[in-house]
């Protein structure tokens, strides 16, 4: 947004005037519609929410909703009605709705008649507590808008209350919703609003409860009409405190939330590519994982997992806290530089460990009223949390340099360390799920036949790692020698017990005999997403996760359909996960499969505007791109890894604030002529990024704002069969190494960055492929061509490839390079820098067939 128009429009809200006429209505004034805005025609079913801090507005696109003020449901199927006054006739809301605008610090539903248009603009406060539904009205005619609601006042599950009631309370022109102990209360209302329904004073009423808000074309033209929603667990005096201040200060609150984005969006870590769908999706995943930080006022703040609607009972997707989602959704928070909101994520798990050190799985918003730890299973029954805490703690520290936060904890990370050692009951240096509990898998078959999941066995490597490193930090020097040696131990453990010989790969878990367990699973990318495997053994694994068995055109599967175990729709045993694609995507990158790991991050981005707009779904059909009927549409594990993807793996970035150390190994793809990085953030340091390609050359320019220098190490990737020319530093000739894998060029500078610092690269002959990506419609099945591998040696590529029989594929090899022959493939345009092939799969049944392009060049 244009700074001119952005302080225009500043100065029209402040400008506008809460009244104090009779009826309480809020003077119009021009709503912030800067920043980041998804719009489209109302889809009925499709959810949208308006979320902060201490509440929620859950809701479907038909206008129907929920209200969430932690840690109540405070009510269910709210919903608006029309009534044209003069004509008697009432007309439901649901089939009037025609647009939804999506912003993050508010969501406008708009309603259309021939005689009236309706914008409801749902807000929920940053901090504060409480939701405001405020309606914009124009009517040619005296409209009603009937304001229809089911009471709830229910703690989140499993928690429960007895006895409530409601009544109207005319003087305040709201419904009081409470209980018989009178300690919990919530108020709905609007300051105009009249009694609609009637219903007994001593229970919640069988029917919805109703106001009636009288709208005159005058009124309409010059006042929004709030309804003002507020609860409290400490009784009516503060739910009325929060209800009038929500009128008192609704400006202020609205303009705090604006303000809070709009400078997340501009003063975070921002990037900018060829790829519009990505840079835009990446701004929505910071806006999806930010939203995830909740402060109830019983438990303290902390990250939850994602939000959906709850219906009739308790439970808002996952709405409630969560260690390992905390852990992965940190590493996105790290990547754009919010640190507070992952400290404050971590702080939270922290203050709810248990005494022998193990770290809680689940946390729910309804636990203040119940005994959660002690008498519910739930808290406590993953085991991979406790060295996750540990790998996500000493990821946040190397990024942020928040070195008290360390020391502050570390007595909490010891006792996660020894717990981690008595769950090996066998001394491998291996946790065991037999002694801690699930990890990879909840349910299903596995489960009793599983004695350590690879995913926690990785975890538990890069733990004893992660915890000798901030050991030697501290100064015990014994406790990281001790950590280091079974670091040792267990990486020998993993590397060795998973490796299925015969087939050349790794294995999902060890069994309780001490055997591999052989189904093919997507869960060995956790030691990839680590580094923790050489690389000549990962080849087979790597091939299997490309192939049409298990990549889909949204993502990967959990489970080979070859298993007799594989359902499409089975939530452990087949369906496609965005999170678990997210960690594949990085494997991919850490081990120079760039081409499928590029597909994956643009499925990854593409989800973000098929379902929810704005954020991405928990999981998809194995077979039919849909998300399941039970999926959360605000998955936030689903959207971060669309950031951490594109940090850690398409840019290559990572940074060391401790050790003054930064990481590029940009992994662009070749027909991208430049990008732009702004404001990566390590601990109170800030640079920005500029990569540019002309003919035979890349060029770099890097800007720190720093008070010391930092050591760079500089690894592009320069294309297949490339040769360096000269490399130049700040105009000066500088001296370089070659890295090369499978006949990827990389150029290797290890550089001291402090200010500003040009590189210029000089290179030939290199050779770029590019694919385009299918993306899938809703009810779409996987017919994108399948890149598996791509090798380079001696003037010739050869590409693995599937194909779906009967179709044709296209791919690009953007080079210089005269080619020679083609076999499996035909040259259908051949220019000076770009050659286009032509893929037929000619085979007549609808399967995938794979087949080996070979490229001589001259």
């Amino acid at each position: 947004m244009k700074k001119g128009c952005f302080f225009l429009g500043v100065f029209f809200l402040l400008s506008a005037v809460l009244t104090g006429n009779e009826s309480g209505l809020i003077e119009k004034f021009p709503l912030e519609k800067g920043g980041l805005h998804l719009s489209r025609l109302s889809q009925a079913q499709s959810f949208f929410d308006s979320v902060g801090r201490q509440s929620a507005v859950l809701g479907q696109e038909n206008g129907n909703s929920e209200i969430w003020i932690y840690p109540y449901k405070v009510l269910h199927n709210f919903c608006l009605y029309f009534l044209i006054e003069d004509e008697s006739r009432l007309l439901d809301g649901k089939t009037l709705a025609r647009r939804i605008d999506v912003y993050p610090h508010q969501t406008i539903l708009r309603y259309v008649h021939s005689f009236f248009r309706v914008e409801e603009i749902f807000f929920t406060p940053l901090r504060k507590s409480g939701a405001v539904i405020l309606l914009s009205v124009e009517t040619t005619k005296p409209l009603a808008v009937i304001a229809s609601f089911a009471p709830d006042l229910r703690p989140m599950w499993p928690a429960g209350l007895g006895g409530q009631y409601s009544y109207w309370d005319e003087g305040g022109k709201y419904f009081v919703l409470s209980e018989g102990t009178r300690k919990n209360v919530a108020l709905v209302g609007c300051p105009s609003g009249e009694k609609y329904s009637s219903g007994p004073a001593h229970a919640l009423p069988e029917e919805d409860m109703k106001f009636k808000i009288r709208i005159q074309p005058n009124k309409g033209r010059r006042y929004f009409f709030p309804i003002f929603i507020s609860a409290s667990h400490e009784g009516r005096k503060k739910a009325d405190e929060i209800y009038l201040s929500l009128n008192k200060n609704f400006r202020q609150l609205y303009l705090e939330k604006f303000h809070h984005f709009y400078r997340m969006q501009k003063e975070s870590l921002t990037i900018q590519t060829p790829d519009k769908v990505l840079n835009q999706a990446f701004e929505w995943a910071k806006v999806a994982v930010a939203k995830a930080l909740v402060c109830n006022p019983q438990l303290g703040c902390g990250l939850v997992a994602g939000y959906g609607l709850s219906g009739q009972r308790e439970r808002p997707g996952f709405a409630w806290f969560f260690g390992g989602d905390t852990f992965f959704n940190s590493l996105a928070l790290n990547s754009f530089g919010s640190f507070d909101i992952s400290r404050q994520g971590l702080t939270l798990i922290r203050e709810n460990q248990r005494q022998d050190g193990k770290i809680m799985h689940e946390l729910s918003q309804g636990a203040a009223f119940i005994s959660w730890f002690e008498e519910y299973p739930y808290g406590f029954y993953h085991a991979e949390t406790t060295p996750y805490y540990i790998v996500a703690f000493n990821d946040y520290l190397n990024w942020s340099n928040d070195t008290e936060f360390l020391i502050e904890s570390w007595a909490s990370l010891k006792k996660a360390y020894r717990y981690m050692l008595s769950a090996d009951t066998d001394h491998d240096g291996l946790m065991e799920n037999t002694a801690a509990g699930l990890a990879a898998l909840e349910l299903g078959a596995f489960l009793e036949k599983t004695k350590s999941d690879i995913y926690l066995a990785s975890l538990s490597v890069e733990a004893f790692k992660a915890f000798s490193e901030m050991a030697v930090f501290m100064g015990e020097e014994s406790l990281a020698l001790e950590s280091k040696r079974f670091y040792k131990k267990a990486i020998d453990s993993l590397q060795s017990k998973f490796w299925i010989k015969e087939e050349n790969r790794y294995a999902h878990a060890i069994t309780i005999e001490n055997k591999p367990l052989t189904e093919t699973t997507i869960w060995p990318f956790m030691p990839l997403f680590f580094c923790q495997l050489p690389s000549n053994r990962v080849g087979v694994t790597l091939d299997i996760f490309a192939s049409s068995e298990m990549s889909t055109d949204w993502g990967v599967r959990s489970l080979s359909p070859k298993s007799t175990y594989y359902d499409p729709l089975n939530y452990n045993y087949g369906t496609v996960w965005p999170f678990l694609t997210g960690y594949t995507c990085l494997a991919e990158y850490n081990y120079g499969r760039t081409q499928a790991a590029f597909s994956n991050l643009l499925h990854l981005a593409h989800n973000t505007f098929i379902d929810a707009l704005g954020f991405c779904p928990e999981l998809f059909s194995g077979e039919i791109f849909t998300p399941l009927e039970e999926s959360v549409p605000h998955q936030v594990f689903s959207s971060s890894p669309i950031i951490t993807c594109s940090v850690r793996g398409l840019l290559g970035l990572k940074g060391n604030a401790l050790k003054k150390e930064i990481g590029f190994r940009p992994n662009l793809p070749g027909d991208w002529p430049e990008v732009e990085i702004k404001n990566f953030i390590l601990g109170k340091d800030v640079f920005d990024f500029s990569v540019k390609k002309t003919k035979g050359k890349l060029f770099f320019r890097i800007r720190g704002s720093t008070e010391s220098p930092y050591r760079l190490h500089l690894n592009p990737s320069l294309g297949f069969g490339s040769r360096v020319k000269k490399v130049s530093v700040n105009g000066s000739e500088r001296d370089f190494e070659i890295e090369e894998e499978r006949g990827e060029v990389r150029c290797v500078l290890r550089l001291e960055l402090k200010g500003q610092i040009e590189v210029e690269i000089e290179h030939e002959n290199s050779i770029f492929l590019h694919v385009p990506t299918r993306f899938a419609q809703v009810g779409d099945k996987t017919r994108g061509l399948k890149i598996i591998r791509v090798d380079f040696k001696k003037n010739q590529m050869k590409i693995l490839a599937e194909g779906l029989g009967g179709e044709k594929y296209s791919i690009q090899l953007l080079t210089p390079r005269p080619i020679l022959s083609v076999s499996q493939a035909e040259v259908v345009e051949e220019e000076k820098q770009r050659k286009k092939l032509k893929l037929i799969f000619d085979q007549e049944n609808m399967n995938y067939f794979r087949k080996e392009i070979v490229i001589n060049f001259k």
